[in-house]
């Protein structure tokens, strides 16, 4: 029904059964053609069709989920061998210089004994010829 046509009929109801009544029989009219009005089947079809498409979006969401925690799972376990990597390296730096400082102990102990067996000599050696000096 074009809108001229309604207003026609809306003009000859208001002639024939007063402008309330017509008003109010025009407002049971859709505001467009009987072909545009959806029926039960149409939204039954509607419904089934959208979650038919919310379903499908829904498994393409979860297949994306499911990689990206396989990306953050892969990502997590190489992060993990490297710190893994980086505490067996800090490890062996820690032997590295426990071992330096036990080597460096031994070496200046070996001085500290030269040294003193050094003096000690010096000592003996000033210390006779003082003594026989002094005799």
């Amino acid at each position: 029904m074009t809108e001229t046509q309604r207003t026609t009929l809306y003009n000859q109801l208001t002639n024939t059964i007063g402008q309330e009544a017509a008003r109010t029989l025009m407002e049971q009219l859709p505001p467009m053609g009987w072909d545009q009005v959806a029926t039960k089947e149409d939204v039954k079809a509607s419904g089934k069709m959208f979650l038919g498409e919310l379903k499908e979006t829904e498994g393409r969401l979860m297949i994306q989920i499911a990689d990206s925690e396989s990306r953050q799972g892969a990502r997590i376990d190489e992060t993990n061998s490297r710190i893994d990597e980086t505490n067996r390296e800090l490890s062996e730096l820690k032997d590295e210089v426990r071992n330096g400082f036990a080597d460096l102990k031994l070496a200046l102990a070996k001085q500290i004994r030269w040294v003193a067996a050094v003096l000690l000599g010096f000592a003996v050696s000033m210390a006779i010829p003082l003594t026989v000096a002094l005799l």
